[in-house]
């Protein structure tokens, strides 16, 4: 996951602990506790496609290594057992079937490894009964054999790691999508349940709250909404003051909002702003918002027709 994913993961979490702690409310508001367990099965979701995507490619890597040198070992062993017999019975065929040269195999790409050593394998097991002598069972085989399956798999793996990271990334932005979609009726559910339970409704608020610890890159998250659809407002104009300077003008920050109806602001001194929102159609609004260092503040207003 991406750092903005992270984030939102986090908030998810947060929203779910917060219905979990207030389970009897969640429970009377009507259709809330089916948006809560869709957003736990979506949290279930996207953990369990991060873990793919997290995957460590070196770890596959490192394991294959170890493979390729086991089998390389177990290849000559075996090879100059059959060789050892090829020469004993005279079998010219066999003794160029299982000559080998280790410093050739060592240098041997994947697959041609694969297919020595399996050669290898076969010779053996066709001869495993004149070759008891120097220690060759069907659990030695067996070893062997599964060695090669193990080695042959982990060829695959680097490749399938890749595309399966790559998967794993374009399903998990398709679930935060989808995510987004299912909070927006979540936050339409709670709105209605406003006046009844408003101590639940400012907590829920909160803990949907997206805050970015420690990266410093964004100060402030600022978005606009219609009060009766949820409709984002392009074009609503905000003006912080901060109210270390007495509130007034000096220093202020003006900024509007962008079609999808929010804008960001990445350099704001740390304090307490009183913020001023006007919109041509409807009523203006004054709120007041804190930003602190090293936090990233999320300031959602909704505004009224005139």
């Amino acid at each position: 996951m991406n750092t903005k994913q992270r984030i939102k993961e986090n908030m998810l979490l947060s929203v779910d602990n917060f219905g979990n702690q207030n389970l009897t409310v969640v429970k009377s508001i009507p259709k809330l506790s089916s948006c809560f367990e869709l957003l736990k099965r979506r949290i279930d979701e996207i953990q369990s496609v991060g873990q793919i995507q997290g995957t460590n490619k070196t770890g596959l890597a490192l394991d294959k290594k170890r493979l390729k040198k086991k089998l390389i070992e177990l290849t000559i062993r075996y090879a100059n057992r059959a060789t050892v017999l090829a020469t004993q019975i005279s079998n010219d065929t066999l003794l160029k079937e299982v000559r080998i040269n280790e410093w050739d195999l060592a240098k041997s790409a994947g697959v041609a490894l694969v297919e020595r050593s399996q050669l290898i394998y076969d010779r053996v097991d066709a001869n495993i009964g004149s070759l008891s002598d120097q220690a060759v069972t069907s659990d030695t085989q067996k070893e062997f054999q599964d060695t090669i399956t193990a080695f042959k798999n982990a060829i695959a793996s680097p490749r399938s790691g890749i595309t399966a990271r790559k998967q794993a990334t374009e399903k998990i932005s398709l679930l935060f999508d989808a995510v987004d979609a299912e909070l927006d009726i979540m936050d339409l559910v709670v709105r209605t349940a406003k006046e009844e339970y408003p101590d639940f409704y400012t907590g829920y608020k909160n803990s949907r709250m997206l805050i970015d610890l420690g990266t410093g890159s964004l100060a402030l998250r600022a978005s606009a909404k219609e009060i009766v659809s949820g409709t984002p407002l392009s074009g609503a104009e905000f003006t912080f003051r901060n109210e270390a300077n007495g509130g007034n003008g000096n220093g202020e920050i003006v900024k509007k909002t962008s079609k999808m109806g929010s804008f960001h602001l990445k350099s704001m001194d740390s304090g307490t702003y009183r913020v001023s929102i006007t919109k041509d159609g409807y009523k203006e609004k004054e709120v007041s918002v804190n930003v602190i260092d090293g936090e990233r503040s999320e300031l959602n207003v909704e505004l009224e027709k005139v």
